[in-house]
């Protein structure tokens, strides 16, 4: 007899498969339009491993240095400009990404440095959310949008903002550097 628990990571699997099924081409074909180059299933983590590294992520030290900033999107090419310090850590194509919208379906292994110069393309993609995650998952990123009040020159307005929010000591240490040399 089927317990209420496992039930309910039977419908949880089945949903994943079903998503996966449903966004992975799509999602494929749009993503190999804004990188430049055709993306395969290759670069895909099976279920299994997205799962294993999904776990990963929501076990690791919550405790570790994380360091996030906002602009308006008014601002994207000085976002971008503190965003690029990372391009050497994200080249590696062992880097794993995945977007708000596939992220409990799967996650790519890749080299995502197409990020930096793309990112309004990827939340655009997307509508939120993307992430990047190194290799060995000790450090990690969000690219976020989002609207919020932002005060400037003395007046406050709702406006459409990115947030990077990172954590690692490696990349914390790279991005907080690069934005007090930009602030």
């Amino acid at each position: 007899m089927m317990t209420e628990k496992s039930r309910q990571e039977r419908i949880s699997h089945l949903r994943q498969h079903q998503e996966r099924k449903h966004f992975l081409g799509e999602f494929l074909l749009s993503l190999s339009q804004i990188v430049g180059k055709e993306l395969t299933e290759e670069s895909v983590l099976t279920l299994e491993e997205t799962n294993t590294v999904i776990n990963r992520i929501h076990y690791r030290d919550s405790q570790v240095p994380t360091f996030n900033f906002t602009f308006p999107s008014s601002q994207a090419d000085s976002f971008r400009e503190i965003f690029s310090c990372l391009i050497p850590e994200i080249t590696n194509p062992k880097t794993y990404f995945t977007t708000s919208r596939i992220y409990r379906s799967f996650f790519l292994q890749m080299n995502c440095s197409f990020a930096i110069p793309n990112f309004e393309k990827i939340i655009e993609l997307d509508t939120n959310t993307f992430y990047i995650f190194h290799k060995d998952l000790t450090n990690g990123l969000w690219v976020d949008y989002n609207e919020e009040n932002w005060s400037e020159n003395g007046k406050t307005e709702y406006v459409w903002t990115y947030e990077l929010r990172v954590w690692g000591k490696e990349w914390v240490n790279k991005v907080h550097t690069a934005y007090n040399s930009r602030t």
